[in-house]
């Protein structure tokens, strides 16, 4: 995913599920990973969307988990 983000540049969650070919939950759970070890970070770019991107030393944002579940799956 790392390698990717680096040769794509940012994508969206769902740009990341089409580019990889794994499944949403997959992306989901990889995305969660690497942004709490600080590797990517997350923008927020609509209500309940959001740009992933290889993290930068010296400070992110980062967004919880939790919020971007449920921002995303919101029926």
């Amino acid at each position: 995913m790392l390698l990717l983000l680096r040769r794509k540049g940012a994508q969206t969650i769902e740009g990341l599920n089409m580019l990889t070919g794994i499944g949403w939950g997959q992306v989901f759970l990889s995305v969660d990973r690497l942004s709490r070890t600080g590797k990517v970070s997350l923008t927020a770019v609509y209500p309940s969307e959001y740009r992933v991107s290889v993290g930068r030393a010296g400070g992110f944002t980062r967004l919880s988990a939790l919020h971007i579940a449920n921002s995303e799956h919101k029926t």
